[in-house]
């Protein structure tokens, strides 16, 4: 029994462990509150990337998608946090299936927008562009 207790510890570390991985890759947070005070701090909304491992459609996500240098551009006006499923995150993002992208207004603490499922750069950059324009402060 503890043999499997230990077992399933190091698996849950190592899934996490690569959802800090893209994190840090992406110059991402990796921590939901600490994401949350940056975001309020600079008045930025907040965008919250849920990941699980494994999961095909989060790494093409993570690796070709944020990755992208025009997404990366739209990024600029937004605090990003990439977490896996099993992190410690608000209750009301919880459940949804991978990957799952969330636009959060800090001050309120909700969703604002959300996508589920992986999307191209051209179409991410869309998706960016759009939510931008849904901001009721102009996002830079």
């Amino acid at each position: 029994m503890k043999f499997l207790f230990t077992l399933m510890l190091s698996i849950f570390t190592l899934f996490a462990a690569q959802a800090k991985e893209a994190a840090f890759a992406l110059d991402f947070e990796d921590n939901y509150k600490t994401a949350l005070a940056k975001a309020k701090q600079e008045n930025k909304p907040l965008m919250l990337v849920i990941v699980q491992d494994p999961c095909p459609y989060c790494d093409r996500l993570v690796e070709n998608t944020l990755e992208d240098k025009n997404v990366k551009k739209e990024l600029e006006g937004f605090v990003c946090v990439i977490i896996d499923k099993r992190d410690s995150f608000p209750e009301a993002f919880k459940g949804t299936p991978v990957p799952m992208t969330y636009f959060i207004d800090p001050r309120i603490e909700k969703s604002t927008y959300d996508n589920l499922g992986f999307l191209d750069a051209q179409d991410f950059t869309k998706m960016l562009k759009h939510v931008k324009s849904l901001s009721p402060k102009k996002i830079k």
